[in-house]
């Protein structure tokens, strides 16, 4: 039987009020934010499409290149809310206006991250994780389908760009992402 401990009880209401001043209070949902970026804390690279593809099953990847020449590093929130105590989201891409998604139905360590046309699935659910305690508004963003793995830096490549791909879930810097409006500094 587990007993009430202060320092437990006030992680939990800080990793809560980090949340809630990222994403919005509200009762099961959030407001869907248009016109975000997100950055990896490795590099401060943004999300995107590799060669800036909107096709269905385009690979993402995340630029070091300046973000702004690319059309694909747009991205719009969808469905933003509270799912027994986690909140989850669908991320859609407003170039190809598809949603980000494991490659796989069953994800496993070493799988890619595409977009696909849109369908409501758990697929293309997202669980957002905070770092830690420290209200940093950094997060693990874990497949909802596999919340054992996570989006990560998988290589550097040419100096413009990283791919991506999940990996086991935990805190490193790879790991870590910043939602944050369209083109404002991290």
């Amino acid at each position: 039987m587990s007993t009430f401990s202060p320092h437990r009880a006030l992680t939990a209401t800080a990793a809560a009020v980090a949340l809630l001043a990222t994403f919005g209070a509200g009762s099961a949902s959030a407001a869907d934010r248009t016109g975000q970026d997100l950055i990896n804390r490795t590099d401060g690279s943004r999300l995107a499409l590799y060669g800036d593809s909107t096709a269905e099953g385009a690979t993402a990847v995340s630029l070091r290149d300046p973000g702004w020449k690319h059309k694909t590093e747009v991205w719009d929130e969808v469905g933003g809310r509270w799912e027994n105590g986690r909140y989850t989201l669908t991320f859609k891409n407003q170039a190809a206006d598809k949603c980000l998604q494991p490659a796989d139905a069953k994800p496993a360590r070493g799988t890619t991250i595409v977009v696909r046309s849109c369908d409501g699935s758990d697929l293309q659910r997202w669980v957002l994780r905070p770092e830690g305690d420290n209200n940093s508004r950094w997060w693990i963003w874990q497949p909802k389908v596999d919340t054992g793995l996570a989006m990560t830096l998988n290589r550097y490549n040419d100096g413009s760009w990283n791919s991506l791909y999940l990996d086991t879930s935990y805190p490193s810097a790879d790991r870590l992402w910043h939602l944050a409006d369209d083109n404002t500094s991290w």
